[in-house]
């Protein structure tokens, strides 16, 4: 097995070269440079040191993946031909360096041997130009493997391997999103290189307008201001903790699981009626207030040590990747129906020992309204159902007479559930959804109503001395204008 001795150049000027690396140089080893396009390279060319640049892998690699994936074969190839070599790296090794963090894993594997030598990294004097304590909060990102989920944006940020206007580009499109395109950032090049070294402030939108991106280049985006957080997770979990602390609002202090129970339910059909209405505005606004309820009942579990949001977010996660084994397993599904398929499947297992019911797949959270026609339609898939639609009729009619022939309230009530049952059972019948029918009801009575309250204003008179056969009239009024 052979050895590799991996070693960095520092951020680039000769002064910044550490001296175990000047050494390891002149042992007379074979000298890799993962690139030569590195002012530190030019130490060695002064000092007639042999060495071999990797830079043609650049050209001929498609994505930076492959090109690592690449240097690290041909190292591991050429230690196994040398014995033992030398690989200098721009900056500390240990730093941004992915083909460094490959060839640690072919020496986990037993492949070669890797001697871990010095380098000093530019981060400390970038951190020293710019006026940034680290010990405030650092997040190191590499530019060419952003993700958007990657962003803390309350912590000081910098973006290594910028390298070029493309990476700039993709760059700026992610951070858009978090930081608005008018946050000012900081382009650094050529950190702690005499004469080259250049600090400059623009705005975001401007990142990729910038000449002269290259290898050299770091980008340093400061934390977000108080005000501008409110797209963050976390700053969003903290005003609805604030809202629940002993200084916050009495209203949610107050605030349990069984006293929010009507609002959860009352929030996800403003959703339904945003979208009803294709109202995007409105739908974004009522997800958030669905949200805002999965906030408050998970701080309520927190101030009472029974779980926390990240819990529930731990829950759903697990339970998202456990039921699309399509997607995050083995298994296929090329149609929806295939996939409903596999999570019935899955969630049969996830209950095998306990006794099942058929109806069981009839969520028992929705409106009742809606339950009560999922029931029918699942018990009418095993043949409990109706042969035709007259003695659905005649079935509605004896539930109609039993509520008319209820004497107490407790038997009204009762009768009247039945009866609800029995019309939605006719409307399934007939292929009609009991909520939507009903909404559109609801919506054709607000509309009528108004034009009564309208009639009133426009003749200036009021419900309190009104007969009803005049709101009737402005009633059938109101339905003729509607037909007309």
């Amino acid at each position: 097995m052979g050895i590799i001795h991996v070693a960095g150049l520092g951020p680039g000027a000769v002064a910044s070269i550490p001296y175990g690396t000047v050494q390891l140089m002149e042992k007379g080893l074979p000298v890799y440079l993962r690139t030569a396009r590195h002012p530190s390279a030019n130490f060695l060319i002064q000092r007639d040191l042999p060495f071999v640049s990797l830079d043609s892998f650049y050209e001929e690699a498609n994505d930076f993946s492959t090109l690592y994936d690449r240097i690290v074969e041909f190292l591991v190839a050429e230690t196994d031909r040398e014995k033992e070599i030398v690989y200098l790296v721009p900056g500390h090794p240990g730093v941004a360096e992915r083909s460094v963090q490959l060839l640690q894993v072919a020496a986990q594997n037993g492949r070669v041997k890797m001697v871990y030598e010095s380098g000093q990294s530019f981060i400390d004097d970038l951190l020293f130009k710019i006026g940034v304590d680290p010990v405030d909060g650092l997040l190191l990102l590499d530019a060419t493997s952003l993700r958007g989920d990657m962003l803390q944006p309350k912590a000081h940020t910098i973006m290594m391997q910028l390298y070029n206007q493309a990476v700039a580009s993709d760059t700026k499109v992610l951070l858009s999103e978090v930081y608005g395109d008018e946050w000012e950032v900081v382009i650094a090049s050529s950190i702690g290189i005499a004469g080259q070294e250049s600090i400059q402030k623009v705005p975001l939108f401007e990142l990729d307008r910038i000449k002269g991106i290259d290898h050299l280049t770091t980008l340093y985006v400061p934390p977000l201001q108080a005000e501008r957080l409110y797209g963050d997770w976390s700053e969003l979990v903290n005003i609805v903790a604030a809202l629940r602390s002993p200084n916050g609002c009495p209203w949610d202090k107050e605030q349990t699981h069984e006293s929010l129970r009507p609002y959860v339910i009352e929030e996800a059909y403003e959703v339904a009626q945003a979208i009803d209405e294709g109202d995007v505005d409105a739908l974004v606004e009522e997800l958030g207030d669905v949200l805002l309820q999965v906030l408050l009942h998970s701080q309520i579990g927190f101030d009472e040590g029974d779980f926390q949001v990240r819990d529930v977010i731990r829950t759903l996660s697990a339970k998202l990747i456990r039921r699309h084994p399509h997607v995050f397993g083995e298994a296929s599904a090329v149609t929806a129906e295939e996939v409903v398929q596999h999570w019935e499947q899955i969630k049969k297992a996830e209950k095998s020992g306990q006794v099942l019911s058929l109806l069981d797949a009839v969520k028992k959270g929705q409106s009742p309204l809606k339950e009560s026609h999922e029931l029918q339609k699942k018990a009418a898939k095993v043949g409990f159902d109706w042969p035709d639609i007259e003695p659905v009729f005649a079935k509605l009619g004896e539930e109609i007479r039993e509520f008319q022939e209820a004497d107490t309230d407790e038997e009204k009530e009762k009768e009247f559930g039945d009866m609800l049952f029995s019309l939605v059972n006719l409307g399934r019948h007939f292929g009609i959804d009991p909520e939507r029918a009903l909404a559109l009801t609801n919506q054709k009575f607000r509309r009528r109503f108004l034009h009564i309250e309208k009639e009133l204003q426009r003749r200036n008179l009021d419900f309190s001395t009104v007969e009803l056969a005049i709101l009737d009239e402005f009633w059938q009024n109101a339905k003729e204008k509607a037909n007309s």
